[in-house]
């Protein structure tokens, strides 16, 4: 288990935090075993890329819809499986301080080397809330932060300001940021603000904002498709490092088949959300994207399962489009 700046060191060599999905049975029961199964897929293709990190009991790992008992086993169960052959920085925010710190407490106890702490939600705190709800957290647990800055899932953003204070303040224990604005110039501030701060900035939307973050200050990506193709933000992270715009052009051209298709699927159902999508449907309501990842590890032999109601997974016919463009890829 790593110390808080053991954790904030290794973030900051970059890299890709892979975001682990949650298997459920056709019974919506986690699948625990199949948990395993896919941990060792994600294991055996990251085992010559040292700079990533694994995250259970995320949004890709659909944390909302687990209960307590059922968050602390996939914990547990991920932390276990991996047996210390990478990082796992596991999902432990809940709505309020107190069940966030008991839930850390717990990844901490299992041997989780840090916690993504994502923003209070329902309720949203003011500012000095906010800053609380975090100092408390670090006060409570002995294990790195990595702040879960959401404002498309919490309905809040915590600005350049206020990040620098908890940074300033609370200290070492804060390790990272994942950044999810969709908005360049804002993130382009977080970025300026963060730059000398030690803390590692992550662009949480994944390989296609990457591709524009990663010049203004990003050290890293978040990434569901470590769960199927882990080869795409591996490939992507690579080219940035060596400032290989073809290469990333390259991958970003080779999945454009796949964000098309997730886009079809978007549209072709009536959201009820309220908010702003500027990311379209990586930042919609539906997230749509959760299934179709579910699906395509299906169809590979892995256990991606199915999503918990009321998320929805592929139709019949989205599904054999789907399988269409993972033999394009050459995964299957």
């Amino acid at each position: 288990m790593l110390t808080p700046t053991e954790l904030r060191t290794h973030l900051k060599k970059g890299g890709v935090n892979f975001m682990v999905t949650t298997p459920f049975t056709e019974d919506q029961e986690v699948d625990y075993e199949g948990l395993k199964v896919n941990i060792e897929f994600m294991l055996e293709k990251t085992k010559d890329f040292d700079t990533c990190v694994l995250t259970p009991t995320g949004s890709n790992g659909e944390f909302v819809h687990l209960n307590d008992e059922e968050l602390k086993n996939v914990i547990r169960t991920s932390v276990e499986t991996v047996a210390g052959r990478k990082v796992v920085v596991a999902g432990t925010g809940r709505a309020d301080a107190y069940s966030t710190i008991k839930m850390t407490q717990y990844a901490e106890s299992v041997g989780a080397d840090g916690a993504q702490v994502i923003l209070p939600y329902y309720f949203i705190p003011f500012e000095d809330g906010m800053f609380d709800h975090f100092k408390q957290l670090a006060d409570a647990i002995n294990i790195g932060i990595v702040v879960y800055n959401n404002p498309g899932f919490t309905s809040s953003w915590i600005k350049p300001p206020l990040m620098k204070r908890i940074i300033t303040e609370i200290g070492e224990k804060i390790a990272g940021i994942k950044e999810n604005t969709p908005h360049l110039m804002l993130f382009n501030a977080m970025a300026k603000m963060v730059k000398e701060t030690g803390v590692s900035l992550y662009s949480g939307f994944g390989e296609q904002w990457f591709a524009y973050q990663f010049p203004w200050g990003a050290d890293g990506m978040a990434s569901p498709f470590g769960n199927f193709y882990p080869e795409f933000p591996m490939g992507m992270y690579k080219a940035a490092v060596e400032y290989d715009f073809d290469t990333m052009r390259y991958w970003l051209d080779r999945m454009e088949p796949y964000y098309a298709f997730l886009g079809r699927c978007t549209a072709a159902r009536r959201d009820t959300g309220t908010l702003m999508k500027p990311g379209g449907s990586i930042y919609g309501e539906g997230n749509i994207r959760f299934g179709a990842a579910k699906d395509a590890m299906n169809m590979m032999g892995l256990r991606g399962g199915r999503m918990r109601t009321p998320l929805e997974s592929l139709t019949v016919k989205e599904k054999d489009e789907l399988r269409e463009i993972l033999k394009y890829l050459g995964l299957l």
